[in-house]
């Protein structure tokens, strides 16, 4: 039996990783792109992947070992210092490359780093070679009945389908099909800048460490954050009104100058790390997010969000992309169990054949689609886990963006980091039975 393809917005992470599992199961998906090519634009700096999030995502569809040789176990290595230079904390010379471990190809610690172009890249080769479809820019989605929908493209013919996913990102063209709250400004402006191998000197590798640098104070921060290849992302952070970045626009020439007079009076290191970042690859980023207790209902089947679609945070709990693999990992599973057509066992051989060892082919799983009230249900329920899994991240993310542009924001972040292990223990006990309880009820 024919089976529309499931027709996924966005090739980020959450697409890409609910397309792999998909088609691990022969359910055939397709994958819209507004980027012309995997090169089109940078994909951002390095993330830490998390043990029951994004590593048992890469886990679960197969990717855990490559995405191994790419992963950097010195990249947990975090340092911060405050405007002064002061050195408040500082992991750098202790046995970092122990903090990850793997034993039987499973993460048992550790956060391990990964490059998000390293990552795309992996989630991309792994895919049958026409799932995506680049230079797919959506103008609008539109619904045609309670099950079925039109997407438009900017430069493309349109397209139908009953079954829709969105991960195309904080400003989603697919999300107002369920609901239509916009995520808010956060309060914070961050300026993304590159420096390149070769201007990395013995001293500014010194000073940032193996991992990441956060240069903390007065509502200002300055991030540096080691790559693969040698190459240093830098974060310049601004707690500043929504409109600020464009009032204040860089000049066409000397940008690097003008941030780096935004730090007048702090350390030397911090002018030397902007000025050693290329002018000419710097991007203007505001920070969004939507609040914790976001909820939604719909009455349309067949259409749902995940990632920042879904549940968009800042990036200073290291959450956004582990919570999206998350989504797409449980989203991908809720599907394929509706899709999937239960085949009964196979009878075993009469004896004597069946004791021989001869192992019976693998038959190719029925595909089928599923009914209308079947895949409301399982979306509606995908949603609610969803969102009561990604809320307590979107809270610790809001309050480590707070505390990072707050006052004392070194001696603070340094405080909190020397009490982490205490706090986790103490919030596992607590909120266990609570978790259990809920998940219990839905």
């Amino acid at each position: 039996m024919s089976v529309d393809p499931i027709v996924i917005i966005g090739a980020g992470p959450s697409g890409l990783l609910l397309a792999r599992y998909l088609q691990l199961h022969h359910i055939p998906v397709v994958i819209y792109e507004r980027d012309s090519s995997p090169t089109h634009r940078p994909q951002g700096g390095s993330l830490d992947l998390h043990d029951e999030t994004g590593l048992k995502a890469l886990k679960e569809t197969g990717l855990l070992d490559e995405a191994k040789s790419y992963m950097r176990a010195e990249g947990e290595a975090m340092k911060i210092v405050d405007k002064s230079g002061k050195i408040w904390y500082d992991e750098n010379g202790k046995e970092v490359k122990a903090h990850t471990e793997f034993q039987d190809g499973e993460p048992v610690t550790g956060r391990p780093e990964i490059d998000r172009t390293d990552l795309r890249n992996i989630l991309i080769k792994c895919l049958n070679s026409d799932t995506i479809k680049w230079d797919h820019a959506v103008s609008s989605c539109s619904k045609i009945s309670s099950s079925h929908y039109q997407i438009n493209f900017i430069s493309q013919p349109y397209i139908t389908t009953p079954y829709l996913i969105g991960a195309d990102g904080a400003f989603s063209r697919v999300r107002p099909l369920i609901h239509s709250t916009l995520p808010s400004y956060s309060g914070v402006s961050m300026y993304e800048l590159t420096i390149p191998p070769k201007n990395m000197t013995p001293e500014l590798k010194t000073y940032v460490g193996q991992g990441c640098l956060l240069a903390l104070d007065e509502g200002m921060t300055v991030l540096p954050q080691m790559n693969s290849g040698g190459l240093c992302k830098v974060y310049v952070g601004l707690r500043c009104p929504e409109n600020w970045t464009d009032e204040n626009p860089l000049p066409d020439k000397g940008k690097r100058e003008w941030l780096a007079n935004l730090f007048q009076g702090w350390h030397d290191q911090v002018r030397d790390v902007i000025m050693a970042s290329e002018e000419d690859k710097l991007v203007i980023r505001r920070i969004w997010q939507f609040d914790p207790d976001l909820k939604w209902d719909t009455d349309l089947t067949g259409v749902t969000v995940m990632g920042d679609a879904a549940h968009v945070m800042s990036p200073f709990a290291g959450e956004g992309v582990n919570q999206a693999l998350a989504d797409a990992l449980e989203l991908g599973i809720s599907l394929v169990s509706l899709f999937t057509v239960p085949t009964p066992r196979a009878s075993s051989p009469p004896f004597p054949l069946s004791l021989l060892p001869i192992s019976q082919p693998r038959s190719k799983p029925l595909i089928s689609s599923p009914s209308p009230a079947d895949l409301h249900h399982a979306l509606r329920h995908f949603e609610r886990k969803m969102m009561r899994r990604a809320r307590k991240e979107m809270i610790g993310s809001k309050e480590n963006m707070d505390m990072f542009f707050g006052e004392n924001a070194a001696r603070n972040l340094t405080h909190w980091m020397s009490t982490f292990m205490i706090r986790f223990v103490w919030q596992t006990v607590t909120e266990w039975p609570v978790d259990f309880l809920k998940a219990i009820w839905d």
